[in-house]
């Protein structure tokens, strides 16, 4: 499958995962190609075990489609038969209960031609456990869209001169109606498998928002033709026998030697693209390890990395969910989740007054702290201190709107600092910053669990532009030092501050847990995880405090 996938650039592949337990006979896993116009429309795959794989499409018009790719293995392991089958029921009556169209793409290694006498003259020996998964589909109105060929030399499987037919797709009842053809490909000349595809071709209305489901359901896709046969003239009635008997001379296939050839020649591209690909991994390996640790960790834990690309976006609405493929719709949706991700849940304060006693006296001036010593806190920064503060900030961050990092400012001429320098006295004399600086690009990256096209299982990593943080530095430096000098913070607000450390009240908690221990007396430790804090802070309360 990663030969195929590096080859078939057009097409998004959707594997299962592979159970590498030992109780568990090895399998190759199953996989699913989607031509790349498609897979926008993947909301998300559900790989239920190394030979069960589904896929969800959503589509305008609450038109959602599920796919499944399952492998069966033969009667030699019957409990892990037994155990795909069940999955695969189950799967199937809980998309039959969320309301999805679905289609079954299978080797069942069963043959449905020796169930059908069952199933209609002996439905008590058809209903037992061993004909469950054929007795399933069929009492539940799936149709199985494998054609029977009128050739007894052509069918899906094909081994020691021995052709049968093993592989099937089945579709729901609602799907069926969009059926056009099938047919099985003779691949013997193109491929070494024993195996020839199923080619099945559906109406492409199913996914226009013009045929909605309950409309789908009405139509039935049984649409009345009517052929003016009286106005026919017989010079078309003879270019009609002639065109249908062309269609009927199709040479047979032949097993040339050209396709001998290929066949060999593909192999060989493969061998080399296998030989050439473990090389090439084993030399990124060793120089991972001298240079990038973290790389070569994650590959030997075998660590997959999440990524996020938002060209569609999944609304879990409770009546009408939805898949998102419009980039102005994803944008708004995007806007509109992050606006609202950490809600206020209180009504905002006017005035310190307001507050409670407790927390008014904390949020009220100190009488011990002249407000003097805030005097030169917005005075103009010199060119030194201004270098000073750019030089400090750290190389290899991510840039803002503007793509303007911190090395490009660091590297700046004496014109263009001095014009900069020139916008910043701007913002110290107006108490306010350029429009522009407030602007941001927020990223999504995923958190521990499936992404799902879901952007509440995300977190935002917000990007601002390096002069506003460059500023934003310069500032809380001047504050810093000037809380640090006339001892403005007591107790334990002193974090962050000039030579300020986190040692005391580590030292203290030590003391009391040791102490704990010592006396065998009971001990109750609360630890609040205040990391995001100052990500959601409500302003008026940072007003109040400054």
């Amino acid at each position: 499958m990663h030969f195929l996938s590096k080859r078939l650039s057009n097409y998004t592949v959707f594997s299962s995962y592979l159970d590498t337990s030992q109780h568990v006979r090895s399998s190759g896993g199953v996989s699913l190609f989607i031509e790349n116009s498609l897979a926008p429309h993947v909301h998300t795959y559900t790989s239920h075990s190394s030979r069960l794989l589904s896929v969800d499409l959503y589509f305008k018009g609450n038109i959602k489609l599920r796919i499944f790719v399952v492998y069966i293995p033969p009667t030699s392991d019957q409990v892990l038969r037994d155990t795909t089958i069940d999955l695969l029921t189950q799967a199937l009556l809980d998309t039959k209960r969320l309301g999805f169209h679905h289609a079954i793409c299978e080797d069942f290694n069963m043959h449905l031609d020796q169930f059908y006498p069952l199933f209609f003259n002996q439905p008590q020996i058809a209903s037992k456990r061993i004909h469950r998964l054929f007795n399933f589909l069929l009492s539940n109105g799936y149709v199985n869209f494998t054609p029977a060929n009128s050739s007894a030399s052509l069918g899906t499987f094909q081994r020691a001169n021995v052709i049968t037919c093993i592989d099937y797709i089945w579709s729901c009842p609602l799907l069926k109606s969009f059926l056009l053809t099938s047919l099985i490909f003779d691949a013997c000349d193109n491929s070494l498998s024993d195996h020839n595809p199923v080619i099945t071709y559906f109406d492409s209305s199913l996914l226009c928002s013009s045929v909605k489901l309950a409309r789908a359901r009405q139509l039935k896709r049984c649409i009345r033709c009517v052929f003016l046969l009286d106005s026919v003239s017989p010079a078309l009635w003879d270019d009609f026998s002639a065109y249908i008997d062309t269609l009927c001379n199709t040479p047979p296939t032949t097993f040339a030697l050209w396709h001998i050839n290929q066949i060999g020649l593909h192999l060989l591209k493969e061998k080399e693209y296998q030989d050439f690909s473990i090389k090439a991994h084993i030399e990124k390996r060793d120089l991972d390890f001298d240079t990038d640790i973290s790389s070569f960790i994650n590959s030997a834990l075998s660590r997959s990395c999440q990524q996020i690309v938002l060209d569609h976006v999944f609304i879990d609405h409770s009546t009408a969910p939805c898949l998102l493929t419009d980039p102005l719709d994803i944008s708004d949706a995007v806007v509109n989740h992050f606006q609202h991700a950490v809600p206020v849940k209180s009504t905002p304060l006017l005035h310190i007054s307001i507050l409670p006693d407790r927390w008014r006296s904390a949020y009220s001036p100190m009488d011990s702290i002249s407000p003097a010593i805030y005097d030169s806190l917005l005075s103009p920064p010199s060119l030194d201190e201004w270098l000073s503060t750019i030089s400090s900030m750290p190389n290899g961050k991510a840039p803002g709107p503007s793509m303007i990092t911190y090395e490009m400012l660091k590297h700046l001429g004496p014109a263009a600092n001095a014009l900069l320098l020139i916008l910043i006295h701007k913002c110290f004399a107006s108490a306010d910053i350029p429009d522009l600086w407030r602007q941001a690009m927020v990223f999504p990256i995923p958190k521990p669990h499936e992404w799902r096209c879901q952007l509440q299982n995300t977190r935002p990593i917000t990007l601002l532009e390096v002069i506003q943080k460059s500023f934003v530095k310069l500032f809380y430096n001047r504050l810093s030092s000037i809380l640090a000098a006339h001892n403005v913070l007591t107790g334990g607000n002193f974090a962050g501050l000039p030579r300020g450390t986190c040692r005391n009240p580590i030292i203290t908690l030590e003391s009391i847990i040791h102490d704990a221990n010592c006396t065998k007396s009971p001990l109750w430790i609360l630890s609040q995880d205040i990391s995001k804090a100052f990500n959601s802070i409500h302003l008026t309360m940072l007003k109040f405090a400054l």
